[in-house]
Order: structure tokens, then sequence, then C-alpha cells
């Protein structure tokens, strides 16, 4: 078995490393924000690049490359096993219209403008704040040195998010079926849930394991990696048997 990870967007390989470690085995890091992907077609043909045709593969999604890998798992029959963490089951049209998303999206990572990196790092931990090397590594992955402003900004490229964004309303991956193969979703329980959410846990496939961490947010795989490992060990050696 071969296991493939696909990050949220703004994600990295610094952000899975902690996670690699206390699984305790080999995941690859696939990055979609780097292809302009606008049609499912295009969607299946980057992923076809990315792995082995002839080898069994688990595949990991966070947020909406959870939603990605929800789809591509229901088009991909090497992928043998699929866990989300805390994505792949929002209707997103009950959550914000598509416009909406779209331009809030684009001012935010326009806001994310830095002088330094250190300023990213403050920004993203707060001041007092004392992030391990590897955290630190990923805030500073995350962004890119732009010549004609002269400061940093998000290593992402605007259309080839939003172009992302409005595939994801297209393939509706709250309704992909996935059909005999195991199924693992991980997200946080929250204390005061919206009803979207709610709902949308809800009317989670029966068949898909749920489990849902005390004390954790969106982020969760990089807030508590040896929880989350835990939980995927455990299941896998369910699956295993």
């Amino acid at each position: 078995m071969k296991y493939y990870f696909i990050g949220g967007l703004g994600g990295n390989g610094y952000h899975l490393a902690p996670l690699i470690d206390e699984l305790g085995f080999p995941v690859t890091f696939l990055d979609p924000y780097r292809e302009l992907i606008q049609t499912e077609k295009d969607l299946r043909a980057w992923f076809q690049g990315q792995i082995d045709q002839a080898e069994e593969i688990c595949l990991l999604g966070h947020s909406l490359g959870g939603d990605l890998a929800r789809y591509l798992a229901a088009e991909f029959p090497q992928i043998q096993a699929l866990i989300l963490l805390d994505g792949g089951y929002l209707d997103m049209e009950k959550i914000l219209p598509l416009e909406e998303e779209l331009e809030g999206t684009s001012s935010f990572m326009q806001q994310q403008v830095f002088s330094t990196l250190e300023e990213a790092v403050l920004a993203e931990f707060g001041d007092g704040a004392d992030p391990t090397p590897i955290a630190r590594k990923a805030v500073e992955a995350s962004y890119r040195w732009n010549p004609v402003s002269e400061r940093y900004e998000l290593n992402l490229d605007l259309e080839k998010v939003l172009a992302l964004l409005r595939l994801r309303r297209k393939i509706k991956v709250n309704q992909v079926l996935i059909e005999d193969k195991p199924v693992l979703f991980i997200g946080p329980r929250y204390h005061e849930e919206p009803e979207w959410r709610k709902e949308a846990l809800t009317q989670l496939d029966p068949k898909i394991k749920q489990v849902l961490l005390e004390g954790l947010g969106h982020d969760l795989y990089t807030q508590a990696p040896k929880r989350v490992a835990r939980e995927i060990n455990i299941w896998l050696k369910n699956v295993h048997k």
C-alpha cells in the first residue's frame, strides 16, 4: 500500500511532516495548487501523473484536499482506502455563495503580505509563541518574495486557487458515492456546532467511520499529530485484518 496526502489550501510538506513521524510510514505530499485544474478531466490527469499505476493506494486529504480526495477515490480503483481530515463532506452551497467565497479568498490572499518572514511567523502564531522549527518552516514555505512589491506574499497563484474552488462546487463532493472501499473521517468536535456542519455530519454515509476529536480546530493534523495518527493507525489496523 502506498500513501498519498492532498493538503488543504496553503498546506505544504512541512505541515505534514509531524504527522508522518507519528504514523511511522512514508506518505507522499501532493500539491494540486501548482496546476491549473479547471475540470474533472484535469483533476484526474493531474492525479494520474502523481501515482504509480500498479500500486494500491490509501489516499488522505485535508479540507479542500479532502474534497478532491473523495472525488478521486470514486474514480480510481487503485485507491483502496480513503482518509478525510475535516474535508470531503460539506455542501458549500449551504454555507456561502460561490462568488462570496471567491471574493473572500481573493481578499484574504491579497492581505497576507509581509515585509519579512519573521512578520509572517508572528502573524501565524502570535507574540510570545515559540513555534517548533518544523512549524516555522511550514509558515516560511507558505510565502514567496515578490521583487516588484518588495514584500513576501502567499506562495499561491490566485487563478489556480479560484479554479479549484469553482471545481469543488461542480463536483458536489458531499454527493460522491464511495463504494466497496473503507473510508475514515476525522474532524474536530466543537462545543457550539454551526447548523450547516451538524447537518453535514449527520448526512455522512453511515459506512464512513466517523471520529470527532475534542479540543481541536480545522487544522487538527498539525495541532495534534499524535492524536490524529493514533486514530489513523487504529483504523488501518482494523482495515488490514
